[in-house]
C-alpha cells in the first residue's frame, strides 16, 4: 500500500508544479489584490499622520502657487509633488492613495521581471521574489498612508528594474531620471544614486582598458567634493549631535535611549553637519559604536514596541533564512556584478544612513530596502529551487511513463 501511495503523491507534485508554472502570475496577481483590501480595511481607508498633513500643506502650496518651501520639508520635495498633481486635479486623499496601490502593483511586476531577468529567465525565482514583496505586510500596509514611504518603495523597485536592464544609452539616462526622483522623495533618496553611481563605476572596471580607470579616477574626484556639498545640505535641519548626547536609538520610544557613562567631547554649533559628525565620532568612539550598533540591530532584526510575540517570533525565524540566502545571491556570479553591487549597496547605504540618524519607532526606514532582500534571497535561492523543480519534473515525466 505504501509504495502506490507514494507514486500518486508524486504524480499530484509534479502536476500542482505544472499549474504552479502557468498560472502563478494570476496568483501573485490575485494575492496581491486580496493583500490591499486586507490593508485598506484593517486600517479603515486612508491614513493620516502628523507628517501627512505636512505634506498635504506642501503640495497645497505647490498646486497653489508653484512655489517650494524652505527648511526641512524641502528635502522631501519629490512627495509634495506627487501630491499636487492630484490636488491640482482636485481630486481626493482616497485616489491619491488608490494611486500609491496601483505604483505598489507596478512595482510588484517590476521586481518579478528583476529577478526572471537576472535568473536567466527562471520562473520560480522570480515568482519567489514576487511572493515576498506582495505578501510582507510592513510594505503594504504603507500604500494607505499619506507618507513617502509608498511611493519610496516602488521607485527603489523601479529604479532597480531600470539599472538592472540599462543596457543603451537611452536605457542608461532613463534609469538616471528616475533615480534623480527617487531621491527627492526622502532625504536619505541618496542611497539609490550613490549606489547607482558605484555600480556604473564598476561596470566601467569590468570593460578593463586603462583609460576606463583613468575615468574612475576623475570620477572619483569629482564626486568627492559633491557628495561633501550634497550631503551638508542634507544634514543641516537634522539635529544629529543633539541625538547622540540624549542617546536616541529608536525616535519616538524613549524606552530605548541609553547614556554616556563618560563626559562627551562635542563639536563646535559653528562647523559644518559632517565635521560635526566626524569630530564626534574621532572623540566619543566607544559610545558611538554603541549606539550604532543598536539602530542597526534593530533595522536588521525589526524588533519593534508595539510588535506581538508572534510577530516577533515569525520575524526571528524568517530573517536570518531571507539573509542568509541573500548573502548566498549576492555571492553568485552567473548574476552581472554591478547589478548585485547596487542592490546590495542600497541595503549598505540605507543601513548607515539609521546607524547615522536614529531608528524609526516603525518600520519606515527598513521596509523601503527590503524589496532588494528579496531579490538577492531569490536569486540565492534558485540552485535550490532548480534541484526542486527537476526533480518535480522527472517523476511528472516518470509518472507519465508509466501509464
Amino acid at each position: 500500500m505504501p509504495h502506490a501511495v507514494l507514486p500518486a503523491r508524486s504524480h499530484l507534485a509534479a502536476a500542482v508544479w505544472h499549474w504552479l508554472r502557468r498560472w502563478h502570475g494570476w496568483l501573485l496577481a490575485g494575492l496581491w489584490l486580496l493583500v490591499q483590501l486586507w490593508c485598506w480595511h484593517s486600517h479603515h481607508g486612508i491614513q493620516l499622520t502628523t507628517d501627512s498633513k505636512q505634506y498635504l500643506k506642501y503640495a497645497e502650496q505647490l498646486a497653489a502657487t508653484g512655489t517650494f518651501a524652505e527648511g526641512h520639508y524641502l528635502r522631501y520635495v519629490g512627495y509634495p509633488l506627487f501630491l499636487s498633481v492630484f490636488l491640482k486635479l482636485k481630486l481626493g486623499t482616497s485616489v491619491i492613495a488608490l494611486a500609491q496601490i496601483a505604483l505598489s502593483g507596478l512595482a510588484a511586476r517590476a521586481l518579478y521581471g528583476t529577478a526572471w531577468r537576472l535568473s536567466g529567465g527562471h520562473w520560480v525565482t522570480a515568482a519567489l521574489a514576487g511572493l515576498l514583496f506582495v505578501a510582507w505586510p510592513d510594505i503594504q500596509h504603507f500604500n494607505v498612508f499619506l507618507l513617502t514611504e509608498s511611493l519610496f518603495t516602488s521607485l527603489l523597485v523601479l529604479s532597480l528594474w531600470l539599472v538592472a536592464r540599462a543596457r543603451t544609452v537611452g536605457g542608461a539616462a532613463l534609469a538616471l531620471a528616475v533615480l534623480v526622483v527617487t531621491a527627492t522623495v526622502r532625504p536619505n533618496g541618496f542611497v539609490a544614486v550613490g549606489a547607482a553611481g558605484l555600480a556604473a563605476l564598476v561596470w566601467l572596471q569590468e570593460r578593463k582598458p586603462r583609460w576606463r580607470n583613468a575615468l574612475l579616477l576623475l570620477a572619483a574626484l569629482v564626486c568627492l567634493p559633491l557628495a561633501w556639498v550634497g550631503l551638508n545640505g542634507l544634514l543641516r535641519t537634522f539635529t544629529l549631535i543633539e541625538t547622540y548626547q540624549q542617546g536616541i536609538i529608536i525616535y519616538g520610544d524613549s524606552a530605548s535611549n541609553i547614556h554616556s557613562a563618560a563626559p562627551l567631547q562635542l563639536p563646535a554649533s559653528t562647523a559644518s553637519p559632517l565635521w560635526r559628525l566626524g569630530f564626534f565620532i574621532w572623540h566619543n568612539p566607544q559610545y558611538f559604536a554603541q549606539l550604532a550598533s543598536l539602530k542597526l540591530a534593530y533595522f536588521m532584526g525589526f524588533p519593534k514596541p508595539y510588535y506581538s510575540t508572534l510577530h516577533c517570533a515569525l520575524l526571528a525565524f524568517a530573517l536570518p533564512v531571507l539573509y542568509w540566502l541573500a548573502v548566498r545571491g549576492l555571492a553568485r556570479q552567473v548574476v552581472a556584478r554591478p547589478v548585485r553591487v547596487y542592490a546590495a549597496t542600497v541595503i549598505l547605504l540605507q543601513a548607515l544612513v539609521v546607524m547615522l540618524t536614529v531608528e524609526d519607532w516603525d518600520v519606515r526606514f527598513s521596509a523601503p530596502v527590503l524589496s532588494h532582500w528579496f531579490l538577492l534571497a531569490a536569486l540565492g535561492a534558485q540552485p535550490l529551487l532548480r534541484r526542486l523543480e527537476r526533480k518535480l519534473v522527472a517523476l511528472g515525466k516518470r509518472e507519465a511513463g508509466s501509464f
